[in-house]
């Protein structure tokens, strides 16, 4: 049936053959090593070999997917594998140390209570998967269930022998598919068993079924050849059940873990980003209004000349049309180059920062950079801001041709940029401990200027100060198809800034 196969993206014909082969490994030793002349008689004699180590691998497995993903059904699966596994482990070691065989008794009776016992788990036991540990409860009632056999096998291996065979079959046949029946069916009763994809349960049943009928057979059949072989063949086909079942499980849920992981790590990614543009948007808005308030407050305070009341309204108005593109949903800075004004964009700039009585020097060039011109803006700005911060008294403009650049240098007589953060200054969120900005400004700035074609570094100037040069694009020559801009010049007022 398709819902009992194992999906393909999680297992494979080649795995199977794998998990057949080391299956096998006990059933080849044992054929080498046995003395008895039999060798299927001597394999089925310590045929728990082979259930012992399966069941305790799909635990293991089982385990390691419950730390993936903690469903309640993944904790009852490794509670029922770990029992089976370590009860099953106990009787391979009988096995091996008597001379004479486990009664069969002991092997229905050693199953029977590891169903009851996982059953009545599963029944009343909402806490394990939450605050208990499904694989020390699994080995607890694996242990609880071996001293109950040791204990009998001590006291009179052959108490219960004479108990009639068909009705203990009866009662072992109830049992097993009461466990089977559960798994196939019991996801309607209870989500701690649907919570199991219905391959792994069905798988799970199936498994349980054919090593449950191998043990039937053995007690019912006693010691026939036909009987041996079909005890091997069905411990053997249940061990490769078991273990191709959870190691697919393991894997598919890994995978899945994996996928899950990395679409988180990509959304976080995102996430940090989208943070990094909407911070240095800010940071340019509140920059540029800023200046617009600063301006504002000198056209209603003070009594201008006419040349510089037009120099500021033209500034306002020039940064007011650049803010409204700055809150755009979709901003405009950095995303297509035409030939612009240095001196159209630098001016109002200057104008600006004079407003807040930051002296800054500068003279019209007349050079033209093929770039954005919102993004030049932001740049400058952003150089400006960071040379008022630190001067201590003049910051310094200058524009002039460098091959098929054109260079942009902004210089501040400040103490300058210490040797220790020269390497790391453009990285995001690094500062000097006496700046009083957010570490912002200068990587936004440096990832302008790389999407404009040009470069932004600091010069290495031992004469003091700090230095910054930005290099654009030339534009090509061809008219100017912007008026040129209010020329800066000192506002009443202005205060020196430290």
């Amino acid at each position: 049936m398709t819902s009992a196969r194992v999906p393909g993206n999680a297992w494979s014909w080649r795995h199977t053959g794998l998990v057949l082969a080391v299956v096998l490994t006990p059933v080849t030793g044992i054929s080498v090593f046995a003395a008895h002349s039999d060798l299927v008689v001597a394999t089925a004699d310590v045929d728990a070999l082979v259930v012992s180590p399966a069941a305790l691998v799909a635990a293991f497995a089982c385990y390691a997917t419950w730390w993936i993903d903690r469903r309640p059904g993944v904790a009852w699966a490794t509670i029922g594998l770990a029992a089976l596994g370590f009860q099953e482990l106990v009787r391979a070691a009988l096995q091996l140390v008597t001379s004479d065989p486990v009664p069969d008794i002991h092997v229905l009776a050693a199953d029977v209570s590891a169903v009851l016992a996982v059953v009545m788990a599963i029944a009343v036991g909402h806490q394990v998967g939450r605050t208990l540990d499904p694989a020390v409860v699994g080995f607890g009632v694996g242990v609880a269930v071996a001293a109950g056999r040791l204990a009998w096998f001590e006291i009179d291996p052959l108490t219960g022998q004479h108990l009639q065979r068909g009705l203990v079959g009866v009662v072992y046949v109830a049992s097993l598919a009461l466990v089977a029946g559960l798994l196939w069916w019991g996801a309607g009763l209870t989500p701690r068993i649907g919570s199991l994809p219905p391959w792994v349960r069905q798988r799970t049943a199936l498994a349980i079924l054919v090593v449950g009928g191998a043990h039937l057979a053995l007690y019912l059949g006693g010691t026939a050849a036909a009987t041996r072989v079909l005890v091997l063949g069905g411990d053997v086909l249940g061990a490769v059940l078991l273990v191709t079942t959870y190691l697919a499980f393991f894997i598919r849920e890994a995978k899945a873990a994996h996928q899950s992981y990395s679409n988180l790590d990509d959304e976080l990614e995102r996430a940090k980003r989208d943070n990094r543009a909407h911070r240095a948007r800010l940071h340019e808005i509140n920059a540029t209004i800023a200046g617009i308030t600063a301006a504002s407050g000198l056209l209603e305070s003070h009594e201008l000349e006419e040349r510089r009341r037009s120099s500021l309204q033209d500034m306002i108005r020039s940064e007011l049309a650049r803010l409204e593109r700055l809150v755009a949903p979709t901003p405009v800075a950095g995303t297509s180059a035409h030939s612009i004004d240095l001196d159209a964009t630098i001016g109002p700039l200057v104008v600006s920062h004079q407003s807040r009585g930051r002296h800054i020097s500068w003279s019209p060039s007349g050079h033209r950079v093929l770039a954005n011109q919102d993004a030049v803006a932001e740049m400058i700005n952003v150089l400006l801001d960071n040379a008022a911060r630190h001067a201590r008294s003049d910051a310094e403009v200058t524009v002039s041709p460098k091959g098929d650049h054109v260079q942009v240098v902004v210089h501040d007589d400040g103490p300058g940029v210490d040797r220790s953060l020269q390497d790391r200054l453009f990285d995001w969120g690094v500062r000097g401990p006496r700046s009083g900005g957010q570490g912002i400004g200068l990587n936004v700035a440096r990832d302008l200027a790389q999407r404009q074609g040009g470069t932004l570094r600091l010069l290495d100037d031992r004469a003091g100060g700090a230095t910054f040069v930005l290099d654009l694009p030339r534009a090509p020559a061809g008219p100017d198809p912007q008026p040129s801009p209010p020329e800066a010049v000192p506002l009443p007022g202005e205060v020196r800034q430290v």
